[in-house]
């Protein structure tokens, strides 16, 4: 495709002297009258959008040819492209000629598209595997920090340096389990979560409760919120959605500031913005913030995956959440969920009691020996006759021979795992009751089957607390 074009004398435009068919054709020019009477940019509006007329005027006035690509827009979308390729002739006029690679370029973008998906699945699918291996391991180290708390706080938590002591671990031990529950959920790894109709006004206010007061005291906090805001959503997670929020705005605003939280309902839709008057960031930032382990704190004193934890939950309640800020400015969140209508309610879970035991034999198998001991010692003081073994192989010769009213067995154990384990006590002994105490899920790609189900009579989640742990016993007893 050709274009011949005149400078119109000292003017800003070309006029056209000449359009082939191929030209015409792509840019579906029909209006015969056009040659010679019309400049380049009343025949080709769009080309506005191009620097083309600043390329023709160099090629003009300098006699260098020059070859390149132009693109127009629509919006924020690419619409199309031109190769292009101008030279002066000896008469002063220019010649352009264009080549229509629209589809060749769409073509490439969309290969280009599939190939980071096809990336992003990969990693996802390596985060996934580590994660969940990452989180057995982490959750049986928390869990003997835990279990021996526990211990000592029912020693020695009379005493009021114990007491400050054990808070202190306590709060270390769930900053833990949500590092953990972060990792899970963004990677997909996670277990099932009730989902029912609440109102997502109050879930932000009682974040708020437990997270205002530990958020810099120079921070001014307002909230806008309107009522009956109702979603379809899981309150833990949504909770956790508005604590990192928070959180990161906190981080934002060393010095001080105002966050805003606003919460209406608009049509069909819930929307919520949080809003801060921090330090900002800049497009690149912006463009990387809800990635995986994208931080800009320190080594140590960031994962980076708070941002993208929230975008995994926001889309997990099928919603959508987007970020504005600029250096300075501060930052802005939307998130947008869709109503709901507010039908049934959430489960409330039971107070976690201690309920003692009655010198019930309890068995407990786990290879890890600091979580090991932790459960042996709570057991004890829970008024059970405990036995402590590392090994399967000690587990099923020690049922046998000592006859407990309980086990409790962890999952991922060397040479025999835990599940393999409780079938072959169930083989020896049919009404064996069994419960699973472990750093794995019960549900989600980490779970286990229904057949497994049937073999046990509980399921806990490591790290365990006393109370948790005696109700599960009592009720595997009264089984």
């Amino acid at each position: 495709m050709s274009s011949c074009s005149k400078r119109l004398g000292e003017g800003e435009d070309f006029i056209i002297l000449n359009l082939n068919r191929a030209f015409r054709r792509i840019e579906k020019i029909h209006d015969k009258e056009i040659v010679g009477n019309k400049t380049l940019f009343e025949t080709l509006p769009f080309y506005k959008e191009s620097d083309i007329l600043e390329r023709f005027r160099r090629v003009w006035q300098t006699g260098d040819s020059e070859s390149g690509s132009i693109n127009f827009h629509e919006g924020e979308e690419i619409t199309g492209w031109r190769d292009y390729y101008v030279y002066r002739l000896p008469s002063m006029e220019i010649v352009a000629i264009f080549d229509d690679v629209t589809e060749k370029k769409k073509g490439e973008r969309e290969q280009r598209a599939l190939q980071e998906q096809l990336l992003v699945s990969q990693k996802m699918e390596s985060i996934g595997a580590f994660a969940g291996g990452i989180a057995h391991n982490f959750r049986n180290i928390l869990q003997a920090i835990s279990g021996n708390t526990e211990y000592l706080e029912l020693v020695c938590g009379e005493k009021p340096d114990i007491a400050d002591l054990t808070t202190n671990i306590y709060d270390s031990v769930e900053k833990g389990v949500d590092l953990i529950n972060n990792l899970l959920h963004f990677s997909r790894r996670g277990g099932e979560y009730q989902k029912v109709s609440l109102d997502l006004s109050e879930v932000i206010k009682q974040t708020h409760e437990i997270i205002a007061r530990v958020l810099n005291r120079n921070i001014e906090i307002v909230l806008n919120l309107d009522k009956d805001l109702f979603v379809k959503g899981n309150r833990s997670l949504l909770s956790q959605v508005f604590m990192n929020l928070y959180s990161n705005a906190n981080d934002a605003m060393p010095n001080g500031g105002k966050l805003t939280v606003e919460a209406k309902r608009k049509g069909n839709k819930v929307l919520a913005v949080v809003s801060d008057t921090g330090v900002g960031m800049d497009e690149k930032i912006v463009e990387k913030i809800f990635d995986p382990f994208f931080t800009l704190k320190e080594v140590g004193k960031g994962t980076g995956l708070g941002l993208s934890t929230v975008h995994g939950i926001v889309e997990e309640h099928k919603g959508v959440i987007s970020v504005w800020s600029k250096p300075g400015k501060g930052a802005v969140f939307k998130i947008s969920f869709p109503f709901a209508e507010p039908r049934g309610t959430e489960k409330v879970e039971p107070a976690r009691e201690i309920i003692p035991g009655k010198g019930e034999k309890v068995l407990i198998v786990d290879d890890e020996r600091p979580a090991l001991d932790a459960l042996a010692a709570i057991c004890k003081k829970l008024g059970y006759e405990a036995i402590a073994v590392e090994k399967p192989l000690e587990a099923i010769q020690n049922y046998s021979e000592w006859g407990p009213d309980v086990v409790l067995m962890d999952r991922g154990m060397p040479k025999m795992d835990g599940i393999t384990c409780a079938r072959k006590i169930v083989e020896k002994d049919p009404g064996a009751r069994i419960i699973i105490v472990s750093g794995y899920e019960e549900s989600g790609p980490n779970g286990i089957d229904e057949s497994t189900k049937s073999l046990i009579k509980g399921y806990i989640t490591k790290p365990c607390g006393m109370g948790e742990l005696s109700q599960a016993i009592s009720r595997a007893l009264s089984t």
